[in-house]
């Protein structure tokens, strides 16, 4: 969870840096709703390892819901 909480962070700032640039905006709200995504999947990495302790099934819901959502952003 440690390398995707850092992954998450580094297309964040990937995604940081092009609204940085000029563009439409239809392109800069995708881009907000994926820097949402991206720092909502942040938290949710950073906060396995103490849910892990509590209850092991709370992670595999968060795993099993939050990939996907990334892999749609990542796609658009």
């Amino acid at each position: 969870m440690k390398l995707e909480a850092a992954n998450a962070k580094a297309m964040l700032n990937v995604y940081n840096e092009i609204i940085k640039k000029p563009g439409s905006p239809y392109a800069l709200k995708a881009l907000n709703c994926c820097v949402e995504a991206y720092k909502y999947a942040i938290l949710s990495f950073e906060k396995v390892p103490s849910k892990l302790v509590e209850d092991p099934q709370i992670v595999n819901y968060d795993v099993a819901i939050m990939v996907p959502k990334l892999l749609i952003v990542k796609r658009n």
